[in-house]
């Protein structure tokens, strides 16, 4: 069995910090682009067929 490794270093005696869930745009004037609607692919693979397997 292996050893846990969350235990094996010693740990600072931090405070709990509470931190905002990350990755809110909303208030951004202009908004970002991620790229949702306007990313548009090189092409390379059209008319390619992929076989994805382990997806469970």
């Amino acid at each position: 069995m292996t050893e846990d490794p969350t235990g094996k270093h010693p740990r600072p005696d931090f405070p709990d910090q509470d931190q905002e869930h990350p990755g809110w745009t909303g208030p951004m004037d202009p908004p970002p682009d991620h790229g949702e609607e306007s990313y548009e692919g090189s092409g390379l693979l059209h008319d390619r067929t992929a076989v994805v397997t382990g997806g469970d």
